[in-house]
């Protein structure tokens, strides 16, 4: 598994977010850290236009969980909220088992490599890396379409 203490990724913002507020919203909890400068990673900037990008970095937010329940406590009484949340490789147990709190808010938990069996029924695994240990970055490409493509299934049905 690939080291996310890099003293680099703690560096920076603990969230970036970008897009309409009152948009539906997709929290992304990332343990690698990306987005230090102050934004989210290209690959999601076109996301923007019509939904709300929340982009949580682990390595800069050592209280991340706390944050995570924070913002989800947040939306508790909003009734027009829509919440999905990523999260990959080695958080995802703890994303799930802090979502499942929140399981009437949150719409989905959208997973990439998950390091844990994924058995709610909340959470799908989006991207499966089988030729390398380290999970993809929640930046790369093939995870934007993945989430693209999980939302889309939950917009028509």
């Amino acid at each position: 598994m690939r080291e996310f203490d890099e003293p680099s990724r703690a560096a920076g913002p603990g969230v970036v977010a970008d897009g309409p507020v009152g948009a539906p919203t997709v929290l992304v909890i990332d343990p690698a850290g990306e987005a230090v400068h102050n934004e989210i990673p290209a690959t999601w900037r076109p996301l923007t236009e019509y939904l709300r990008i929340a982009w949580l970095r682990v390595p800069a937010a050592p209280s991340w969980k706390s944050t995570v329940d924070t913002v989800l406590t947040r939306h508790r009484d909003d009734t027009r909220a829509v919440l999905d949340v990523v999260a990959s490789g080695p958080i995802a147990a703890d994303v799930i088992e802090l979502v499942a709190a929140h399981s009437d808010l949150v719409r989905s938990v959208l997973l990439v490599d998950p390091e844990v069996a994924v058995d709610v029924p909340f959470a799908h695994v989006i991207h499966h890396t089988n030729d390398t240990p380290a999970p993809l970055t929640l930046g790369h490409p093939d995870v934007v379409q993945g989430v693209l493509t999980a939302l889309e299934l939950h917009r028509t049905t």
